[in-house]
């Protein structure tokens, strides 16, 4: 994928899991697709396509993440789950996943559009301050102002 040297590492050299990865937009668009498509990308599988839907799946519902304990986050955000290090979550008639990094940084996959939202931010604005929060804040409300545009995807699955 041609993204380079952008993961934290520890001490020892091992792979931070939980975070640490650093991606300019393109890159985090890259990655983004890499999920949308199931795990191809240009052609290529880099992952396997059950390992993606796994991780895409709802495993924890109704979580915090970042309101107390809520399941929600500020305006839009409803519904909020957790699978394999990607959220998920539903504005209005949209269901969705999506990635969250420090900052407010965002990789969204919208599957019924074909659509991947890349938001990148300052990681390090305000270090977890009271501006840090609203900042993120302003970039979920941003995002799920403009998912809750889109237009409603009839089915033409049977019930």
């Amino acid at each position: 994928m041609e993204v380079g040297d952008v993961w934290w590492q520890d001490l020892e050299g091992h792979y931070i899991g939980h975070g640490g990865i650093r991606f300019t937009a393109r890159d985090a668009a890259k990655f983004g697709m890499l999920y949308l498509n199931d795990g191809e990308y240009e052609g290529k599988q880099l992952l396997p396509t059950n390992w993606v839907r796994e991780s895409l799946e709802t495993y924890s519902e109704n979580v915090n993440s970042g309101a107390p304990r809520s399941g929600k986050i500020g305006r839009y955000f409803r519904d909020i789950g957790y699978g394999y290090q990607w959220w998920s979550a539903r504005v209005g008639d949209h269901r969705f996943n999506y990635a969250a990094g420090h900052g407010g940084n965002l990789i969204v996959l919208l599957d019924e559009f074909d659509m991947i939202v890349v938001v990148t931010s300052d990681p390090f604005l305000g270090q977890h301050d009271e501006e840090s929060w609203k900042h993120e804040q302003a970039n979920f409300n941003l995002v799920g102002k403009f998912i809750k545009s889109l237009p409603k995807v009839e089915s033409s699955m049977p019930e």
